[in-house]
């Protein structure tokens, strides 16, 4: 898992883009993934004043900042009152932004970051190397982590994540493919051809189909 109810959401921890490689870290690993609700919509903690804390670690340690409610705040449904959570006003605030930022506005973005966690989710319930499939290990370095994910019965998959803001460039010395790009935080690159070089944008997670 990113988050739950006693952690910072990981787009207030790591920032909106670091978030959506995130999302292909935890949809792509062995196991079975957790989704703390609104990360899949990038939502992100909501400053609460003091006089509406409601979290008790909150108000027992008032100067230390340590409350977790703000990240507890109801779920962004749409852009009615409240956030289409409920008729009536909710223990916490909303964000500021949730008339923008909801499940409703996003679900037909095709860049959205709730679009990019379904088509994740559908990737791996579709492919045996994802939902079964063994976890190997291929690169890392202070930017860079890789793996592939393999089953005996099925395509194997790459997974390369640029953990930085910065470009990134991947070469590994022992481990020569060649693949199609069929899922990135960058739609534009989808269906690239990619061989054993290439570089990759700051923030940027792809998914290699290997040949």
């Amino acid at each position: 898992m990113l988050g739950n109810h006693d952690q910072p959401r990981i787009t207030s921890r790591v920032g909106l883009q670091q978030a959506r490689v995130a999302a292909l870290l935890l949809l792509t690993l062995r196991g079975t993934p957790t989704i703390y609700y609104g990360d899949e919509i990038g939502m992100q903690d909501v400053p609460i004043p003091f006089s509406e804390v409601q979290d008790p670690q909150g108000l027992n340690m008032p100067d230390k900042n340590l409350s977790r409610d703000p990240a507890r705040t109801p779920m962004q449904w749409n852009a009615s009152t409240y956030a289409g959570f409920s008729s009536e006003k909710p223990w916490l605030r909303l964000s500021s932004t949730y008339r923008r930022l909801n499940v409703e506005s996003e679900k037909d973005n095709p860049f959205s970051m709730l679009t990019l966690y379904k088509r994740l989710i559908d990737l791996r319930q579709k492919e045996l190397s994802f939902t079964a499939g063994d976890y190997i290990p291929v690169y890392s370095d202070q930017q860079i982590l890789a793996y592939k994910r393999t089953h005996e019965n099925a395509p194997a998959f790459l997974i390369v994540l640029n953990l930085t803001h910065r470009p990134a460039y991947f070469k590994p010395e022992h481990d020569a493919f060649k693949g199609t790009i069929v899922l990135s935080t960058l739609p534009e690159e989808e269906g690239q051809e990619v061989d054993s070089y290439f570089a990759l944008s700051g923030d940027q997670g792809i998914i290699i189909r290997l040949h």
